[in-house]
């Protein structure tokens, strides 16, 4: 367990070495708030809510959305198919380190380093510049535990994503082809309140919600009745721990395939 909280520490830390690089996301991340502020300023106004929402509650989600979607970003089917097409993932083969834990550990850390860079100063803009106000209820307490869920489904997708990189040279339409599904099933760009309630009902039991409605709907509409959470977190669990499952036996047959030339 040491050696992965030592690789945790170190991508958090080689992470805040590139500040520029926060400084741009920060910078985008501030426009991309401006710009959804007075998309739905506008939509929202001849109406006091839609499907529910209050325009507080519709931008708080898709702009806690937007800064979700930065920490949970992992990249790691991306890192495997550069590994895997030069060959350095036979390293990991070599090493004491089980190669998933390993991709866990590194998306951790940068977790961590997003959260220090994008989330807290998104909360700040939020709070102070766009005056937003927030709900009191149960479900900011969960919101951590839901969040951290949420990380784990998005990381062992990309992972899922990364391991068919074993039998693929190039994980680029895959890979966006995933994102798309995720981001437009999840929640993460519109709040699955807008959404036919037919589609709704299925899209609720699906992993990708899990991702992003899920946590979302806490911290937006965190009054609601405890158990509505307790199952919104139990869906969470039921496809997380299917997601490892799946991972872990596609990775014994994903690396039977492996084949490296060259020293």
């Amino acid at each position: 367990m040491r050696k992965y909280l030592a690789i945790v520490r170190g991508t958090y830390m080689i992470g805040m070495i590139y500040r520029l690089g926060f400084l741009f996301t920060i910078a985008g991340n501030v426009i991309y708030l401006g710009v959804a502020y007075y998309l739905w300023k506008s939509i929202f106004k001849n109406s006091e809510t839609l499907r529910g929402l209050t325009f507080d509650q519709t931008f708080l989600y898709v702009g806690l959305g937007s800064a979700i979607f930065i920490l949970l970003k992992t990249y790691t089917d991306w890192f495997m198919n550069s590994e895997i097409r030069d060959g350095s993932i036979a390293m990991y083969l070599v090493k004491p380190v089980d190669i998933g834990t390993y991709f866990l550990a590194t998306s951790f850390g940068s977790l961590l380093m997003n959260i220090t860079i994008v989330s807290i100063p998104t909360i700040l803009l939020l709070l102070f510049v766009f005056k937003v106000k927030f709900i009191i209820g149960i479900g900011l307490l969960l919101f951590p535990i839901s969040l951290l869920i949420a990380f784990f489904i998005s990381f062992f997708l990309d992972y899922f994503v990364g391991l068919v990189c074993f039998y693929s040279e190039s994980v680029w339409g895959l890979s966006t082809t995933k994102d798309i599904i995720v981001t437009l099933l999840s929640g993460g760009l519109i709040p699955l309140q807008f959404f036919p309630t037919a589609l709704q009902n299925i899209l609720h039991w699906l992993p990708f919600q899990a991702i992003y409605h899920t946590p979302l709907t806490m911290i937006t509409q965190p009054d609601q009745s405890v158990d509505v959470f307790l199952q919104m977190i139990f869906i969470q669990l039921v496809w997380a721990v299917l997601l490892f499952m799946a991972t872990r036996l596609f990775y014994i047959q994903a690396i039977k395939t492996v084949r490296v030339a060259g020293g």
